[in-house]
């Protein structure tokens, strides 16, 4: 399978341009930038900056425990959890990113 990015195009342009394209956790956006996951989660918040020059925003679909429901709605790091707070269990959901435009 091809590569969904232009090669001429540093990471953060790619990760953009992934972004623009529809939903992405940093899983799927590491691969498909080719680089390691903790390298893109380390990218987003300078991507964060970037598109709120440009009247944009870095919008999250937060983490959630998939066995008991709980949604870190709070949460404002880009990293998955390591654990649930109310049921202690490490059986989650990844946050998602998205590129909303703001109002």
């Amino acid at each position: 399978m091809a590569p969904l990015v232009k090669p001429r195009q540093t990471v953060r342009q790619q990760i953009i341009e992934l972004l623009i394209r529809g939903e992405m956790n940093a899983r799927d956006l590491s691969q498909e930038a080719g680089i390691k996951e903790k390298e893109a989660i380390e990218h987003l918040s300078h991507i964060a900056r970037t598109l709120a020059v440009q009247g944009k925003k870095l919008a999250i679909r937060p983490a959630e425990c998939l066995l008991c429901g709980y949604v870190f709605e709070k949460r404002q790091r880009f990293t998955r959890p390591g654990r649930c707070p109310r049921c202690k269990k490490s059986h989650l959901q990844s946050p998602v990113f998205y590129i909303s435009h703001c109002v």
